[in-house]
């Protein structure tokens, strides 16, 4: 679920501003069109609760 997903990224980023741009900025770089925003949200909160830097996360390539 995204609230636990929320709340173990809210534990490496404990500042709610920080964690929310952080969050649309990771959700902006992983996002494929052909994936439902929801679920890159997603990735994305369980991307920065794992403590993975931002630019470690590559973008796919859509051909």
């Amino acid at each position: 679920m995204r609230s636990e997903a929320i709340f173990r990224a809210k534990e490496t980023l404990p500042n709610s501003y920080q964690l929310c741009q952080t969050a649309a900025k990771t959700t902006r770089r992983m996002h494929v069109a052909s994936k439902n925003p929801q679920d890159t949200i997603n990735s994305a909160f369980e991307k920065i609760a794992a403590d993975a830097p931002v630019a470690a996360v590559k973008p796919a390539v859509v051909a």
